[in-house]
Formats: structure tokens, sequence, C-alpha cells
């Protein structure tokens, strides 16, 4: 009981954690690369490494062939979709605001999931979401007012949004393993076709991308997918995305510490308001 307790509360953090390290070193990456094509060979390695573990190990079940088709459209939204628009967003924005407006993403997971998926959140956890949406509100300083931008951070939100629902609703009781590396699969797919229909590619190698690059596959592509697979398929889709909410905390604070980016009074209140109430979405009284 205590390990499943600890369980819960441990994987959604180091999700977080491990999340929101991405923005500040995608960002880092992306003085030397075009983002469309950072995207792509991270997914694509990330997918190579999961794909060659699953059919080698074989310790879980591989999907059928329906189970696959519905995890490769869950991975071209969540990992494609969501990674693509944010990327080529980075380019422009800074990392906080960025977080910011995927923190929105436990609220419209929570509110579609309701009636789509039938689950039920308590008044407590309600009360934690509206904490959540309150904290995102108050830091809300959006860093642009180029519309083509504001577009790419939506189609962000909503590729991810929609891709947890797809994944919880369609593909709920694969293994998470397998799960993981047939999703970044697809967002590879996607990733590589955006690629050659939207982007005029280049990249330059030095140390920092090297570094850049290997983080993301390793630690957020494949560890931090794992991690997030495994809290959709075993667990309410709601409360899994619920971990968002101290994602723009711990990504502003990796901000100003990697790239000199501060954070405001208001922000902070936001901030502590945000992480109480995604404290209040993951307690649960036993």
């Amino acid at each position: 009981m205590f390990q499943n307790k600890l369980m819960n509360y441990a994987m959604p953090l180091a999700f977080a954690l491990l999340w929101a390290s991405t923005y500040s070193t995608v960002k880092i990456g992306l003085d030397f690369i075009s983002p469309i094509l950072f995207v792509a060979i991270r997914l694509s390695a990330a997918a190579a490494m999961l794909l060659g573990f699953v059919f080698v190990i074989k310790r879980e079940p591989v999907p059928g062939r329906i189970a696959l088709f519905h995890l490769l459209i869950a991975g071209a939204l969540i990992n494609g979709v969501t990674l693509v628009t944010a990327h080529v967003a980075l380019v422009s924005v800074q990392v906080a605001p960025l977080a910011l407006v995927h923190a929105i993403h436990p609220m419209l997971t929570a509110a579609f999931a309701v009636p789509l998926l039938r689950e039920v959140f308590s008044a407590r956890q309600w009360g934690g979401i509206a904490m959540g949406v309150l904290g995102v509100v108050l830091v809300f300083p959006f860093a642009t007012t180029d519309w083509s931008v504001i577009a790419l951070v939506s189609f962000s939100l909503a590729g991810l949004t929609g891709g947890t629902l797809y994944l919880k609703f369609f593909a709920p009781d694969i293994a998470a393993f397998p799960s993981t590396a047939i999703q970044v699969a697809g967002g590879a797919i996607t990733a590589v076709i955006s690629t050659l229909m939207f982007e005029t590619s280049y990249v330059k190698w030095t140390p920092a991308l090297t570094l850049s690059m290997v983080w993301n596959i390793f630690m957020v592509s494949i560890f931090a997918m794992w991690i997030y697979s495994v809290m959709v398929t075993r667990g309410q889709a709601g409360r899994a995305a619920s971990a968002f909410f101290i994602v723009p905390g711990v990504t502003a604070l990796s901000a100003w510490i990697m790239l000199d980016q501060s954070m405001t009074p208001l922000a902070l209140l936001g901030l502590f308001i945000a992480s109480f109430g995604v404290w209040l979405v993951w307690w649960r009284a036993e």
C-alpha cells in the first residue's frame, strides 16, 4: 500500500521535472538546428531504440494491428503535433509562457475526460483544477502578439490534450513500454513528414546541440514518455495530466538558471497557487 501511494506521487513528479527540462534544453539546441528537424531527429532516434528494446527483450506483448493503429495516432498527436508546433514556437517565444500554455492541458483533459471517459472528480479535485487554472492565468504574460505563433501554441495544446484522451479511450490497456515505443514512432513519422513538407532544414552540430539532443532523446522522449504512458493507461487521464500544473514553475526556475530569464513576483504567486492546486488533485484520502 505504501509503495503504491509513493508511486502515485513519485511518477507525476518525475514526469513533471523531466518534461519541464525539455523547454530550456530545446531552446539552447535551437540556436544550431531548425526546429522541426530537431523533433524529427529526436523522435526517430528515440523510436529506434524503444522499438529495438521491445522486440529484443520481449517482456511485454506487442499490440495487435488495431491497437497499433490507435497508438500511432495517439503518438502522432502527443509527440508529433505537440512537439513540432512547440519547437517552432520556441524560436519566437521564451520558454515559460509556452510551459504555461501547456499547463492548461490538465483543465481541458479533466473537462473532456468526465463526459467522454466517465471519470469522476471530487469537489476537492475540481477545486485543485480551478486553483491550477487561476495560477496559470496570473502568470500568463504571453510573450508575443504574432497570431501565427499563438496558433502554433494552440495546436500544440490541442495535440497534447487530444492525444491523451484518444490514448485513454482507444488503447487504455496496452503495456506501457510497447505503448510508448509505438507512440514515439507515430510522432517520429509525423515529424519527418512535417520536415519534408514545411521546413528548409539546417543543422550545425556543436557540444551544446549534442547535449540538448541526447538529453531530450533519453530523458524526455524515452523515460518521461514511458512514465506518462504508465500514468495514462493505469490511472485517470485527468489526474495524470495534472502533473503539468507544476511544470511552469520548474520551467521558469530552469530558464532562470540556464537562460537568464527572470520571474516576476506575480509569476511566483501564480506558480505557488498552481502547485497547491496540483497537490489537491493528486492527494487522495485512503
